[in-house]
């Protein structure tokens, strides 16, 4: 296994996401420096993304070997996906690539990939204050067709492929498939597994300027629109994505929120469900532009039992019942 994960796979895969990696620190280390350390322009991207409320302190103590998730922009060049530029390292005293690699990133990657993709002439001279690309292994790619959030595991010694693949909701074949190896003799520790987590379904459009960031795992949420909307991933709600109006940020880019009534139902709000003649309806997110938060209506038409659709069939079966009492009450007349 060399830690390089298979990105831009021929057919729908997109060639740039959002995805994740694992890390811990032998040391005991703060929030705030897990997030200078990434190059994470927002605290909240990793609260977010370990289900932490926005109220955490940035000097929130995390222990030793405590694994925090940190959210990475990928991009795929080549076959293989490589975090996009980020995060930049500054060499310290007494630092080697070999170093940087395995304790500063807690062996998210080998240190081979920080010398190939900064183009390094010799590993062994580097200089104190020199700036590195620390490239971290990430996917793309949709797996068997779906739609799934690539997320970079450092294998403990001792782990098993069919423990791993219980720990996040996955298989080990599907785990070997995706890494190349053909069993636990190829699961090397302190090595980086690509792990496929599965993501919550959500109605979010293709065109809409958040596309590509709302794919979200079980336990995470983000806001979007704008800091207007914000989307959790539950997989208690049958993974499907549930978002609402929100007021715990301030907008960003609008002055205030745009309306998130639904369209074709503007007694709904996004995340408002109601029961209709059609049966339970229900207003979700779909995506935003510039200046509109897009809505769409679940089901979009009546085709439940009780619904438009059926009033024939409601009209029949009662037309039927009055027939037969009617006939009922003769039958009993001719007997007297």
């Amino acid at each position: 296994m060399t830690g390089n994960f298979k990105c831009g796979e021929p057919g729908d895969s997109p060639s740039t996401c959002r995805s994740l990696v694992g890390y811990s620190s032998k040391n005991a280390t703060t929030l705030r420096n897990i997030q200078t350390l990434f190059s994470v322009k927002n605290l909240r991207s990793i609260l977010a993304a370990n289900n932490l409320p926005l109220s955490t302190r940035p000097d929130q103590p995390v222990n030793p070997n405590q694994v925090v998730r940190i959210p990475i922009p990928c991009s795929c060049s080549n076959g293989t996906g490589v975090s996009n530029r980020v995060p930049e390292y500054t060499v310290k005293k007494d630092d080697g690539l070999s170093f940087i690699a395995t304790e500063v990133f807690g062996g998210l990657l080998k240190y081979q990939k920080i010398v190939e993709m900064n183009k390094i002439p010799n590993q062994d001279l580097i200089e104190v204050g020199q700036k590195f690309w620390i490239p971290l292994p990430c996917s793309c790619d949709k797996l068997d067709g779906r739609d799934v959030v690539h997320y970079t595991h450092v294998v403990k010694s001792g782990s098993s492929l069919g423990e791993i693949a219980a720990q996040f909701g996955t298989d080990n074949t599907t785990l070997a498939r995706l890494n190349g190896i053909s069993g636990d003799a190829q699961l090397l520790a302190d090595n980086p597994l690509n792990v496929p987590l599965k993501a919550c379904s959500s109605s979010v459009r293709n065109d809409s300027l958040d596309a590509t960031m709302m794919l979200l795992p079980n336990s995470s949420y983000v806001f979007t629109a704008n800091n207007c909307i914000k989307c959790s991933c539950d997989a208690s709600k049958n993974w499907t994505l549930s978002c609402e109006a929100s007021s715990e940020l301030k907008p960003s880019n609008w002055k205030t929120c745009p309306s998130s009534r639904c369209e074709g139902a503007e007694s709904l709000l996004v995340g408002n469900t109601t029961t209709t003649s059609c049966g339970p309806r229900s207003c979700a997110y779909a995506g935003y532009s510039n200046q509109t938060i897009f809505t769409t209506l679940s089901p979009d038409s009546c085709q439940d039992s009780g619904g438009p659709g059926n009033h024939a069939s409601t009209f029949s079966s009662s037309f039927s019942l009055v027939m037969a009492l009617i006939q009922c009450a003769l039958l009993c007349l001719c007997l007297f």
